[in-house]
Parts: structure tokens; C-alpha cells; sequence
């Protein structure tokens, strides 16, 4: 998911997002009561990301492994269950509008990112074996 986002990034011309090291930033203020700063944020953004990915995708193992259904088959509705999680998490932070106020296309991209993720952690567990 995350070298589809740079690519799509990087083909549309804009910056990365910093939203997973601000989510790291809410935390690590919130509960550890440290301070962090700007740089500290940029930082933070790539392992707070990859540790949400693998937090999901960890979620994902334990309920395919307990219910034992086809992997690939659910790649999708994981995917959309990421994505939606994310469209109540992040507004509820103040680090993303609601859904009914970004663009169409900001939402079609967003959730082609998920989709990706979705579809990857799927085919990981497959080629694991069911």
C-alpha cells in the first residue's frame, strides 16, 4: 500500500501524507506525555504506518485461521473494513474531514489505496497457506 501511495503521489505531482506520524504525535502527547516535534512527526510516519498495516493484517490472520474461509476471497471486504475504519478514526482526531466533505476523487484514491492492502494482505495469507 504504501510504495502505491508514493507512486500515486509521486504521479500526481504532490507530497506524501504525514496523517500516521500526527496520529503517532496524538499518542506518544497523549499517553507518554512527551513532546513532539515537526521533524519528530515526519519521522514517525512510516513506522506508525507499517505498524497499523501489520496490527490490520495481524487481525486479519487470527479471523481467517478461525473461521477458515478462503483467503482471497475476503481481500476486498477487508480492505473496505480498513478503509472504513479509517474514514471514522481519522475525522474523530481532527486529522481528516468527514467523508461528505472530501472530494469524490480524494475518496476513489483513498480507497484504492486500501483496496490494494486489502488484496495484498490476502494474497500474503493464501501463499502462506489457508
Amino acid at each position: 500500500m504504501t510504495a502505491y501511495q508514493l507512486a500515486a503521489a509521486k504521479a500526481m505531482g504532490s507530497s506524501s501524507s504525514n496523517v500516521p506520524g500526527e496520529v503517532g504525535r496524538r499518542i506518544i502527547e497523549g499517553v507518554f506525555q512527551r513532546e513532539v516535534s515537526d521533524d519528530q512527526v515526519e519521522k514517525l510516519t512510516n513506522p506508525v504506518h507499517a505498524l497499523y498495516g501489520i496490527s490490520w493484517g495481524a487481525l486479519y490472520g487470527i479471523v481467517q485461521a478461525s473461521l477458515r474461509p478462503r483467503a482471497r476471497r475476503h481481500g476486498a471486504a477487508f480492505a473496505t473494513l480498513v478503509w472504513g475504519a479509517s474514514l471514522v478514526e481519522l475525522p474523530a482526531m481532527g486529522l481528516a474531514p468527514p467523508v461528505w466533505q472530501m472530494p469524490p476523487q480524494s475518496v476513489a484514491l483513498d480507497f484504492s489505496y486500501h483496496l490494494v492492502y486489502g488484496l495484498a494482505v490476502a494474497a500474503a495469507y493464501s501463499a502462506l497457506g489457508d
